[in-house]
């Protein structure tokens, strides 16, 4: 068995302590996802971090791999696929016709130096 350098020795033990799988498998669901998000489909390169482990908090079925903001903000915690068909239904429209009217940038009021005066 070949000694694995440190950083990927700790990721390899993270892994296996926090959701069972080796950092093999792990490979083996990133290239089946060939190396992107599950969700929003960037390729994993783009991203600062690995991508995570997403999984059903009840269930604990380990569902695939995604970025962080996927994971976080748009699976969240949910687990009823309803929800994200009626998102997508939403998204689609029709919507109401009406407009948020665009206002007028303000403008930043100079700066008054303030002068000593002579008395």
């Amino acid at each position: 068995m070949t000694k694995l350098p440190k950083a990927l020795a700790a990721r390899q033990s993270a892994l296996r302590r926090t959701y069972g799988i080796t950092l093999e498998q792990y490979d083996q669901l990133l290239k089946k996802q060939d190396g992107r998000c599950a969700i929003c489909q960037r390729p994993r390169e783009s991203f600062n971090k690995n991508l995570a482990v997403e999984h059903d908090h009840k269930t604990l079925e380990i569902r695939g791999l995604c970025c962080t903001f996927c994971n976080r903000y748009v699976i969240g915690r949910h687990r009823d696929p309803t929800i994200f068909r009626q998102a997508a239904k939403y998204l689609t429209g029709p919507f109401t016709g009406w407009f948020v009217p665009v206002r007028k940038r303000k403008r930043k009021k100079k700066k008054r130096v303030n002068t000593p005066r002579n008395s």
